[in-house]
């Protein structure tokens, strides 16, 4: 029973992963939950609050919580739940309760029986307790050597995170760079997009302090994507951040300035009381101002920094923006107000053992003495700088890391494959990652929202509106594979495609014999779907006389195949689309009334892509990354010329016909650079957008599959050779193979 709650309560907080904002949605209370499910999606709903900078509310649920659970029989639970106040308290910045609850965590745990929770309390005590690299790394490496035994995606990624946010804090960069990769890779997997999201952010920031620039942009793109598909604005603060950092990092002080202001920007927008970010950036800011010799509006900015630090008892920060304070002041002349706060510092660097930060304020003074010209004390003091970092090197040297390169490697390969043990489905759904319906328009966010709310509805029928090209079908997958039914199948029927006289057959099935004129049983949609979702597509189509046998099938949730006198049992969740006006059909007598409230339990309507066009951005990018691989091509910089010449167009087509249009660019046109320019190669863009969508895909179409013929008959068949000479992989070969129904050429 224990173990069930614990893995019901892992369950929903990867739910929760995949977007906290629509996780907080559900209204459990009303949901014919069971008690024990009710607990469980509190719990994660905490951390839901928590990820995206509800902190108030967080702690409230929290702590109450954290009452409810004490004297539980589920220790497990309870510590997920401390876990989460003691992160929420670490955010507002509030040391000292975050001390105590993680003190309690760390005595608590350890009557668990629990490891993966146990190394999580233990990186939590590492992180918090020590700051010194000498001091926590045989702790650290304990730990790192005992991850295997985080066998569960939950505990995996948070130990992997905290590894990383460990090593970062240790300045060892590279071994962050390994374990906040790991942590991603797991994410990735398992679409968590918010823990993804969060990984970016750690990994610009990572990449920046070991100057590999390219990979920080790279993630740095992928968190502003990640951003705009979860609707959480306040990571552009920290996003921003690091970014800026990177920007610093590399010499460029005047872009830094610009990020750094845009991080400010997004924090005060946000009206989120974080007073610790705000400290960061207000810091960091006036560093840059002091590169850009520009010390009085960096004092400005040192002395709003100053006036928060002061209440959150953080000494340690407090004596470290001091010291820069004082470096504002010498270029100032402020000669004695500099000195007084350096020699503060160093005092306070002294009596702590923070050998690091005093050599750094022991630098500061030698500059201070250089400036002024006195030679005498200035020597003194750069003496006593050699000596601390004669000593300082030494301590290095005698600190060993047992962690190597092979063990990290093994690390990340059996992230990999634990994916396969808990969600063989996640895989599915990522290779279809460009197909799920996205967008960061109001009316995208209506769909999606209808959709989630679709998914957690077992029996109510669906009926999704939209005109041709909207992504009826792919929205349809979406709500299956959000559901409960999503390990069973999704089975999308066209009705365009059957034949009038044979849908009772196709949708019920039939026995052989002479009133079926079938020699063999042959079984129907509804059979062949068993327990998934049946996507009816196109139901203007259905045969009058097949809607009155459908209307029962659904009202009776039974059905009996020709031939066949027993009935067998309806389990399947039905979805629909037109792109008929329903009540024109039902106004011209097309279409029963009955059976259009039985399909229309829940009504979606998919608005034109021309009348949401801020989401062609997500599209085009989405769309690029899929044939970028598929073409083994990198991924072009798409100039805004690009979007604004797209945005004048109206899509007939919709999303398909865009799809079209960015897959003919990748086969037949492609550059490293995207610019209205490129466009002109299109046959919608200069023929007085006469060409459909239809047409642009029936062209590429006939081309790719002359492309591919001619590769196998020069290669004899072999599909092998013939993937190389096309930039394809053999996989996606085989794919367009099988589409095209080609049979290879010797």
């Amino acid at each position: 029973m224990l173990k069930s709650l614990l893995t019901g309560a892992l369950h929903q907080f990867l739910l929760m992963l995949r977007d906290p904002v629509i996780y907080l949605a559900i209204d459990e209370r009303n949901g014919a939950f069971a008690e024990d499910e009710i607990l469980m999606i509190r719990i994660a709903k905490a951390k839901a609050l928590l990820t995206i900078y509800h902190l108030d509310e967080a702690l409230e649920l929290a702590l109450r919580l954290n009452e409810e659970l004490q004297g539980g029989a589920c220790l497990d639970l309870q510590m997920l739940n401390l876990f989460t106040i003691i992160r929420i308290y670490t955010k507002k910045g509030d040391y000292q309760n975050q001390k105590s609850y993680s003190d309690e965590a760390f005595i608590r745990v350890k009557t668990s029986k629990n490891e993966a929770l146990k190394l999580l309390i233990s990186a939590v005590n590492i992180m918090f307790q020590n700051r010194e690299l000498v001091d926590v790394e045989d702790q650290v490496e304990k730990v790192a050597a005992s991850i295997d035994q985080a066998d569960h995606p939950y505990y995996r990624y948070l130990l992997l995170s905290w590894l990383g946010l460990i090593y970062a804090m240790l300045r060892k960069y590279d071994l962050a760079l390994n374990y906040q990769s790991a942590a991603y890779d797991v994410c990735s997997q398992h679409q968590l997009s918010i823990g993804s999201l969060e990984l970016c952010i750690e990994l610009v920031g990572t990449c920046a302090n070991l100057e590999k620039h390219e990979l920080a942009e790279h993630f740095y793109d992928l968190g502003q994507r990640l951003i705009g598909q979860l609707r959480l604005p306040i990571f552009e603060v920290e996003l921003n951040f690091n970014y800026a950092i990177l920007k610093g990092k590399g010499g460029d002080h005047r872009a830094a300035l610009l990020f750094y202001q845009k991080s400010l920007n997004a924090l005060l927008d946000s009206r989120k009381d974080l007073p610790e970010l705000l400290f960061d950036i207000y810091n960091h800011l006036a560093d840059t101002l002091n590169h850009l010799d520009l010390s009085e509006q960096a004092l400005h900015y040192q002395l709003k920094a100053e006036e928060l630090i002061e209440g959150l008892g953080n000494q340690e920060k407090q004596m470290g923006l001091s010291a820069n304070i004082a470096l504002s002041l010498i270029s100032l002349e402020s000669w004695d107000e500099a000195i007084a706060r350096l020699q503060q510092a160093a005092l306070f660097y002294k009596k702590h053992d923070k050998r690091e930060a005093l050599i750094r304020v022991t630098r500061a003074m030698g500059h201070y003495y250089q400036v002024r010209e006195d030679y005498a004390p200035g020597f003194a003091v750069m003496l006593e700088l050699d000596r601390l970092n004669a000593e300082y090197l030494t301590s290095l040297q005698q600190s060993r890391s047992q962690m190597s390169d092979l063990k990290l490697k093994e690390i990340i390969q059996d992230s990999r494959a634990i994916k396969a043990k808990y969600d063989q489905l996640i895989n599915e759904i990522s290779t279809r990652q460009s197909e799920r319906f996205s967008g960061k328009s109001q009316a995208a966010k209506r769909v999606i929202d209808s959709a989630v709310l679709a998914s957690m509805h077992r029996d109510a029928s669906v009926l999704i509106h939209g005109e041709s090209g909207t992504g009826k079908q792919v929205l349809a997958q979406m709500i299956h594979y959000s559901s409960a039914q999503k390990d069973a199948p999704f089975l999308p029927v066209n009705c365009a495609a059957i034949s009038p006289a044979l849908f009772e057959i196709e949708f019920f099935g039939a026995v052989a014999g002479q009133l079926s004129g079938l020699s063999e049983d042959r079984h129907g949609y509804f059979k062949r779907v068993g327990e998934g979702t049946l996507f009816i597509d196109e139901i203007s189509v259905l045969p009058q006389d097949f809607q009155a046998k459908l209307l029962h099938a659904i009202q009776t949730k039974s059905y009996v195949p020709v031939g066949k006198e027993t009935a067998l049992p309806l389990l399947c969740k039905i979805i629909c689309s037109t792109n008929q006006d329903t009540l024109h059909m039902l106004g011209k007598g097309k279409f029963m009334l009955d059976l259009l409230h039985r399909l229309n339990t829940l009504e979606i309507v998919i608005p034109p892509l021309r009348e949401r066009k801020e989401d062609i951005p997500i599209f085009v990018e989405n769309f690029a990354r899929v044939f970028a691989r598929e073409t083994n091509h990198q991924l072009p910089q798409i100039q805004d010329s690009f979007f604004e010449r797209l945005n004048k167009y109206s899509f007939p087509g919709n999303v398909r016909e865009l799809k079209n249009i960015i897959e003919s660019i990748f086969i037949l046109h492609y550059e490293p650079i995207w610019t209205e320019e490129i466009l002109n190669h299109i046959d919608a863009f200069t023929r007085d957008k006469k060409f459909s969508a239809a047409l642009v895909e029936h062209k590429i179409q006939d081309i790719d599959k002359f492309r591919i013929i001619e590769a196998l008959r020069k290669c004899k068949g072999k599909q092998k050779d013939a993937a190389k000479m096309l930039n394809l992989s053999e996989s996606t070969l085989s794919r367009k193979i099988k589409r095209y129904k080609l049979k290879p050429k010797k």
